[in-house]
């Protein structure tokens, strides 16, 4: 998916608005407003516009949408604006297709965005990221002077009130000085007179398509959405104006001792957001309350009581506009835990949302229009109380619900893991060393907590990798397993449980703790399993405790010892690396010859043809067992995924860990090919001076090579010298 950042939708000048007029030599007013948005239309959109297109502009991962698209068998967008937030891309697609359909004047422009997720999945995170979004785009312009920042084109609206008052004063018709304001404007010439949307307004109303036309026009409505489909703006711009605040209608009408401003001449200027801490300017935050607590007042304001007696109680100087639907207006209201609130705390709501305004506050008797992007996030259990209730049917109407689910993908889920331990002191130089494996074995056990169990496989191992993307086989039937069938069988609600990065992030710190206090400065897997067993001792519910246990002393054990296996021989046998790409350049040469026998491989001559036994060899590995009838196939699917990595990489040496199931299969044989060296760890008590040697160096080079510390080094040698049939399969 492309995005031209040159596109007008997408542009916006950085210098604010009053600034470029002043240098341009003309007055930053309403009139020069209009003529503007016609170089700029992104100027007067909406709240869910503008973060729209700041997501937009910050392009998509092509590479990265490619890969869930294959996971999920549907279209899926990875958008470059929430990089960094990992394996989640599915509600955030979601998030955004939403919003995407709000700015396109869907039904989601009305409603309110729900995120609801289990602990720790990051909805106050996702939701801090949106504000930074807003805080770093380009300044906004609104009416000057206003207290809830209005778009300049709400000021539209008092065209009639201006003309009327004029009228009345004169003892004159109202449509000439309406006819006068939009001359002054420029009108004539800058609508497009042949837009089907303004066409569409004046003919309903029975005049003609011209400046003449627009000025009869008595509806105020009618006469708004036809300057702004002239002017060529999109109808989401036209549905989120609506009538100016008091304070500015006063200026407009001088009422209330205020000095008249021409609104041909209303000045305009701009704001940049500003979140809680700074100000609350076009962001604004509403925590959970408790019941009794709750206050109308902090939704649409309150009375000022220090002006009682001094000014006029219909005037606006008589309330404040503080409360969070004002503070927000322009930009972005967040519910934080919406779903703790009590019901009062929900009925504004309604008219936000479906009638796009909140009350003034007391004294005034109005409405106030508002156009704020409203997100809520609440963790499960909250929400499904709140809906489970049926006089809560209208709130829910309102409601886009979003399921926040962890990350399924235990690759993502590690980068995750590691995000929080490099915001530690740990990761620093000097600080804790981990294991290798530590955060890869804390990511699969995370996910296969969050696994829902599928009836048609037994093994979760295999869950886990297809949805990792990667090209899982059934053990001992060499059969793909289908990971559209396995989303497709499990419940939307899968990874809505299970283990939070926040457990993972808590039990890692404190291994780390315990390693300074021992002088180890490491983290090991076995360290790190032991701590499971002992926090899944504490879980209550016995069902979980045991299926956990399942997780630690099944799958991860298996899991562990393999990996731990093969680093161990790999260290032991000189230049390991390069024999496994030596057999992997050689499977892919001999396997393109059996799939084009007259064709040229690319890589090396095989004048005598393909070496099958080679090649069933490789593919008899336990966790691929693919049979002769099925060889040709997986041959295939091999040299495809081959040519995929070079052309994504342009790169015409592919590594032999491109293709996980052949890197695991090559890894394995090349393995047994070197068993005998597994009698250096086995015969402690009868070591040569040579073999002693080849340890220091297999040390040295799970230090060098394989990324070990000196400590975790020898933990693994030792572990694997103490544990009978520990290199025995790998």
């Amino acid at each position: 998916m492309n995005i031209n950042t040159s596109d007008k939708k997408l542009t916006l000048p950085e210098v604010p608005f009053e600034t470029l007029q002043k240098k341009a030599g003309k007055p930053a007013n309403l009139c020069s407003f209009l003529h503007a948005v016609k170089d700029f239309p992104r100027y007067p959109e909406s709240a869910k516009s503008r973060l729209y297109w700041e997501i937009m502009a910050l392009g998509v991962n092509e590479l990265r949408s490619e890969k869930i698209q294959r996971i999920y068998g549907k279209p899926i967008i990875a958008y470059n604006a929430f990089k960094e937030f990992y394996g989640i891309e599915l509600p955030i697609h979601e998030f955004v297709t939403n919003l995407q359909a709000a700015v396109y004047g869907g039904e989601q422009d009305n409603q309110v965005i729900v995120l609801i997720g289990p602990k720790g999945s990051s909805k106050s995170q996702f939701v801090k990221k949106l504000k930074k979004i807003l805080k770093n785009s380009a300044p906004v312009p609104m009416a000057d002077g206003c207290p809830q920042r209005e778009n300049p084109l709400n000021l539209l609206f008092l065209v009639h009130e201006v003309a009327e008052a004029k009228a009345l004063k004169d003892g004159e018709n109202p449509s000439q000085y309406r006819l006068d304001i939009l001359k002054r404007f420029g009108l004539e010439t800058l609508l497009d007179w042949q837009n089907a949307d303004l066409v569409d307004v004046l003919e309903s109303a029975g005049v003609d398509a011209s400046i003449e036309g627009l000025a009869k026009l008595k509806d105020t409505d009618e006469l708004v959405s036809a300057v702004v489909y002239g002017l060529g703006l999109p109808r989401s711009t036209r549905a989120n104006i609506g009538h100016p605040c008091m304070c500015c209608q006063e200026r407009a009408l001088g009422l209330y001792g205020k000095e008249q401003i021409d609104l041909v001449e209303f000045p305009v200027s701009s704001f940049t957001y500003k979140d809680d801490q700074q100000g609350s300017v076009g962001i604004c935050s509403v925590k959970e309350v408790q019941p009794l607590n709750y206050d109308i007042r902090v939704m649409v304001g309150e009375e000022d009581i220090s002006v009682l007696g001094q000014v006029d109680r219909r005037s606006s100087e008589s309330v404040l506009l503080n409360g969070a639907y004002n503070l927000s207006n322009r930009g972005m209201l967040e519910f934080v835990e919406d779903f703790k609130n009590p019901i009062e705390a929900h009925r504004t709501k309604l008219e936000a949302t479906q009638d796009k305004s909140v009350p003034a506050p007391d004294p005034l008797r109005r409405n106030l229009h508002i156009d704020n992007f409203i997100i809520a996030h609440s963790n499960a259990p909250e929400f499904l109380k709140f809906k489970n209730k049926p006089e809560n049917e209208p709130y829910l109407d309102r409601f886009v619900e979003i399921y926040w689910i962890y990350p399924l993908e235990y690759s993502e889920a590690k980068r995750v893991i590691d995000k929080l331990w490099n915001k530690t002191d740990y990761a620093r130089a000097g600080g804790v060393h981990r294991e290798p494996l530590v955060s890869e074995y804390m990511a699969i056990f995370e996910v296969l907590t969050r696994l829902e169990e599928d009836p048609n496989l037994k093994d979760m191992m295999m869950k886990l990798y297809a949805y990792n993307g990667d090209e899982g086989r059934l053990r001992g039937q060499g059969v793909k397993i289908d990971t559209q069938s396995l989303k497709k069988n499990a419940s939307p609600y899968e990874g809505m449980e299970g283990s939070s990065p926040r457990f993972s992030a808590k039990l890692l710190s404190a291994l780390a703790s315990d390693s300074l206090i021992k002088s180890c400065k490491c983290v090991t897997s076995r360290a790190l399993r032991d701590r499971l067993y002992e926090r899944i001792r504490l879980i209550a519910d016995e069902k979980t405790q045991e299926r956990y246990r399942t997780f630690v002393g099944k799958y991860l054990d298996d899991w562990r010892r393999k990996k731990l296996a093969r680093a161990v021989l790999g260290a032991l046998v000189e230049a390991f690396p390069e024999e496994c790409q030596s057999n992997f350049d050689k499977y892919v040469d001999h396997a393109k010859r059996t799939i084009r026998p007259n064709a040229s491989s690319g890589l090396s001559s095989w004048s005598s043809g393909p070496d099958e036994d080679f090649l069933r060899a490789v593919e008899s590995d336990p966790d691929l067992n693919i049979t002769s009838a099925q060889a040709k196939n997986f041959r295939s699917e091999v040299v495809s995924a081959i040519n995929d990595w070079m052309i994504e990489h342009k790169d015409v040496n592919p590594p032999y860990t491109c293709y996980e199931p052949l890197r695991f299969a090559i890894e394995r044989y090349v393995c047994n090919k070197v068993k005998d060296t597994a009698r250096i760890i086995s015969s402690k008590n009868a070591r040569s001076t040579d073999d002693n040697r080849k340890l220091k160096t297999a040390r040295e080079r799970l230090q060098q090579t394989y990324g070990f510390c000196q400590h975790c080094a020898d933990e693994v040698l030792k572990e694997a010298e103490e544990t009978k049939d520990f290199l025995k399969e790998v």
